[in-house]
């Protein structure tokens, strides 16, 4: 059987206004979605050889590799013991209408226990600080997926196979803790912000309303809505932010230009 390359029998939707190129990488999308979540769907092998979902907390590594802390009693410990082969789904949250349309992740490779987690421990207690509890129970242990593979999906025909190298070389984006609070703000206090950059930045000269929808080290995203129907819309920075604290002076800066690029029209 050949795999579909597009939904709804190959009728592309509108291209994506502005510049799509100042998207983060699928690594990068990753290593932040990781970053950002702290459940996931754990999936091991069973002596039969049939996959076992479980739910599990977990905190990554500086590689991105997620850390767990599991009972010997649980059965996904038992097929670990046996064999090693797991995945993790990690699925983004937030965000309203179908859940298919959001981010997710899957993390494809072995576990490991770990002797002597060392500052991983830490790192695990300060993200879901109620394990303290248990932690040191005699029958609990810290476990790391050694990614190999990762398959990212970021919502309808986006999705794409990452490499373990790659997944690991990438960089979390600094505005993954801030960017929630940002839009929020954005929406409700500067829709007419929203509005201009994609006018204005994007091209979409018709539009009538706009919503931000994501914000990263390299741009905006944008809903916006057009008499045409909706559109997608891409507004990148000058220079990609190296820190949160930077992300007001970029927004800021994108509406001078969009004003100044008005002005002159």
């Amino acid at each position: 059987m050949t795999r579909p390359t597009s939904h709804g029998g190959g009728e592309a939707g509108p291209p994506i206004a502005g510049d799509p190129s100042s998207f983060p990488s699928d690594a990068e999308l990753s290593r932040t979605l990781v970053a950002a979540t702290k459940i996931a769907s754990l999936s091991t092998l069973t002596s039969e050889g049939f996959p076992y979902g479980s739910v599990v907390s977990y905190a990554a590594d500086d590689a991105g590799a997620p850390v767990i802390l599991i009972s010997e009693m649980a059965e996904h410990t038992v097929n670990a013991r046996g064999d090693s082969r797991a995945s993790m789904l990690i699925v983004d949250g937030a965000g309203d209408g179908d859940p298919l349309g959001r981010a997710r992740l899957t993390l494809v490779g072995r576990l490991e226990v770990l002797d002597d987690p060392g500052a991983l421990r830490d790192r695990y207690l300060q993200t879901h600080p109620y394990a303290a509890y248990y932690a040191d129970f005699t029958d609990f242990a810290f476990w790391r997926l050694d990614v190999a593979q990762c398959r990212y999906v970021g919502g309808f025909g986006h999705m794409s196979w990452v490499s373990a190298d790659g997944y690991r070389d990438a960089a979390v984006d600094p505005l993954w803790e801030a960017a929630a609070g940002i839009i929020e703000h954005m929406n409700g206090d500067h829709a007419d912000a929203n509005l201009m950059y994609a006018q204005v930045q994007a091209g979409l000269d018709d539009a009538t309303d706009a919503a931000m929808v994501g914000i990263d080290r390299y741009g905006l995203t944008l809903r916006v809505t057009t008499p045409a129907g909706p559109r997608m819309a891409r507004v990148p920075y000058g220079e990609p932010l190296t820190e949160s604290d930077q992300a007001q002076a970029a927004v800021i800066e994108l509406l001078k230009e969009a004003r100044a690029q008005r002005g002159k029209s």
